[in-house]
């Protein structure tokens, strides 16, 4: 038992809650009920009443009772204001015409709200003119609840305020003119003056209404010939427009001197009963011309109202429109203007209320933190912000499957954000499947990405590794490349070799032939000679070969421009295939070749010219008096000095080391 009676009631409504019998937007029971069945005092049932109101639990409605509030777990989403107008494209007008197949998200989607009264045997004749006297003192009366004082012989009746609409655009602008919008609003007035080639540009409100700042700046920079503003809880965002934000725009449009129009279809549905402004309460001067009306799912259940203001060729054009309603509908909305009818206006206004609380418990119980609510105090549309949102092909299945509940964000704002914006129809009876398949694809979607983002890391990984191998090879490859290019910066005289022993048909091939047969010849000299001889011989040799590699090197710097070390690698390896084994390069002392270099020279009687390059390398290698008597051979057979430098040039290199090392070791 509670410690004071009145958390008696306290204690009922949280187990209520727990087991399911009472939800958001539920009705409360009755204060004399609930105190009969808790056996309590009425004045401690009504204590209880108060706590549970002031901890957020229930609410007040005037003349309905008590109703279950729905308490969010999550924070209200915000809506920013706009800080840059943007002018609407060719792209953003076949937006605006998709969200025209969402017509029926827009409306009120009860059957039994504006139900026609019993059809008479005789036929229903169209109305002319403005309407019956009758329904529009209705209309009157109604709009002096919302502040507008009018009389009835300036309301004009009409089957449709969106046609009211674009007769007003039609008669004060002209094509091109410039027509600024407030928005988000009705998709449908962006639809009408983009299909009438009005230049349209587009401010967003916020929570805090619009930027006048940049208002301001906008009509002082474009000549706007029409303003059209949203009025109080105006479809999607349900906002309450301050009284001062009203007063200030109406100062704008005196100053400026321009016709505005106010679209009021949702005023009248305010979740709490407290006395409201709109922009043409406000309108002393007579400018601000105003529409409004109630719409159903059914297309005779449709009813609207205009006041022209000083605006009389309006008049003319909504008489040669000839959209008046007929008897039975002009009937229908008589009835729902009167508060005593089962159908009222204000009664449904209470009735979308609940019907809002139950659609935040239903949407956040299968979302959860995926999404959040922009804090409405009005109309009939849920303005939703999905942090976590389906794809795009499944966002075009939900609004295919549901498009008679939902309307994307970026078909009626235009902002970065406006694609993480989601209207939402209260009224729509098939609220838990809409919010099972949004929450199916937005898992779903999470599912996707995760497994994505997976891949992608190993991915990473193994392009790195595929890098990393690809630039080894490069440099395996660029190894190959360069013992390829050693082997074919190769002196001439070795590509001369070769050559011979591939084909031996040309005449140099032939010359060279002969040059090795009288190596061979030299060879054979030495070999009579004594073994003691061959010591010195070898050595002698080394020195010569130190010397010729010297001045080969040299020659190939200067014809091929590569390192001395190829031809140093390349007797390496020929001595190698030689002997099987490798072998290390004999020290050369400098003094001593240079010796051995002037004794030959001084015994050769003739030799190249020491301009020639060439006959250098000629002069290194004569080490015996048959390499002189050859030179002067040659010169008695009239080669000139020409020749011999090109055939000194092609002849390969004389090697004794290799005669002597075939010589002693086989």
């Amino acid at each position: 038992m509670a410690d004071f009676l009145y958390k008696g009631v306290v204690d009922w409504f949280l187990k209520q809650v727990a087991e399911g019998e009472l939800a958001a937007g539920h009705k409360m029971p009755s204060l004399r009920s609930l105190s009969k069945q808790l056996k309590l005092s009425l004045n401690t049932v009504i204590h209880g009443y108060d706590i549970l109101t002031e901890e957020g639990w229930i609410e007040s409605r005037p003349k309905s009772g008590y109703f279950v509030c729905h308490r969010s777990t999550s924070k209200n989403a915000h809506v920013l204001a706009g800080d840059r107008v943007k002018r609407l494209t060719d792209e953003n007008a076949k937006l605006i015409w998709s969200a025209l197949s969402h017509r029926a998200a827009l409306v009120d989607q009860s059957d039994a709200f504006l139900l026609p009264g019993p059809r008479t045997a005789e036929a229903e004749l169209p109305v002319p003119g403005k309407g019956h006297l009758a329904v529009r003192e209705a209309v009157a009366d109604h709009l002096k609840r919302l502040g507008i004082k009018t009389r009835s012989g300036n309301v004009w009746l009409a089957r449709s305020a969106v046609s009211i609409f674009n007769q007003v655009v039609q008669s004060l602008t002209k094509t091109g003119d410039q027509i600024l919008v407030i928005t988000p609003c009705d998709p449908r007035l962006l639809g009408g003056l983009q299909s009438l080639h009005r230049d349209v540009l587009c401010l967003q409100a916020g929570d805090r209404g619009v930027d006048l700042d940049e208002a301001i700046r906008c009509i002082r920079d474009n000549d706007i010939r029409l303003i059209v503003f949203p009025s109080q809880f105006a479809f999607p965002a349900g906002q309450e427009i301050s009284n001062l934000s009203l007063r200030r725009w109406l100062t704008i449009i005196n100053e400026i001197n321009i016709p505005a129009v106010e679209w009021d279809l949702a005023s009248h549905l305010g979740y709490k009963a407290s006395p409201l402004m709109s922009y043409k309460s406000l309108d002393t001067e007579d400018r601000v011309i105003y529409i409004g009306g109630v719409e159903s799912k059914g297309s005779d259940r449709n009813a609207a109202w205009c006041i022209p203001s000083r605006y009389t060729i309006l008049e003319g054009a909504f008489l040669s429109a000839d959209f008046a309603l007929n008897d039975s509908q002009q009937q229908a909305l008589s009835d729902a203007l009167l508060g005593t009818q089962k159908h009222s206006l204000s009664k449904r206004s209470r009735q979308i209320w609940s019907l809002s609380e139950k659609a935040k418990a239903i949407l956040e119980s299968k979302l959860g933190d995926s999404i959040r609510f922009a804090y409405s105090k009005g109309g009939m549309a849920l303005w939703m912000q999905m942090e976590k949102k389906p794809s795009e092909s499944d966002m075009a299945i939900v609004a295919a499957k549901h498009r008679h509940a939902i309307v994307p964000g970026n078909l009626m704002a235009f902002e970065a954000d406006a694609s993480d914006w989601l209207a939402i129809n209260v009224t729509y009876p098939q609220m838990e499947e809409l919010a099972v398949m949004l929450a199916a694809f937005i898992k779903a979607n999470d599912q996707s990405l995760l497994a994505d983002a997976e891949p992608v890391s190993e991915e990473a990984e193994l392009d790195i590794a595929v890098e990393q191998e690809q630039l080894a090879t490069e440099s395996d490859s660029d190894a190959d490349e360069a013992s390829i290019l050693l082997e074919d910066d190769i002196s001439e005289d070795d590509i001369s070799e070769s050559r011979v022993a591939e084909d031996g048909s040309s005449e140099a091939d032939a010359f060279e032939a002969d040059a090795l047969e009288s190596d061979v010849f030299e060879t054979d000299t030495l070999e009579t000679s004594s073994i003691e001889d061959d010591t010195a011989g070898v050595e002698r040799a080394e020195d010569d070969i130190a010397e010729g590699q010297s001045v080969d090197n040299e020659s190939d710097v200067e014809d091929t421009l590569e390192p001395e070390d190829a031809d140093e690698a390349l007797f390496e390896e020929t001595i190698e295939e030689s002997l099987g084994a490798p072998l290390e390069a004999p020290e050369v002392d400098v003094e001593e070749a240079s010796l051995a270099s002037e004794e030959s020279e001084a015994s050769s009687e003739q030799g190249v010219e020491k301009g020639s390059e060439k006959s250098s390398e000629t002069d290194s290698l004569d080490v015996s008096e048959e390499d002189t008597e050859r030179a002067e051979q040659a010169d008695e057979e009239g080669m000139t000095d020409t020749e011999k430098s090109r055939d000194a040039a092609k002849e390969p290199l004389y090697n004794p080391m290799l005669d002597l090392i075939n010589h002693d070791f086989g």
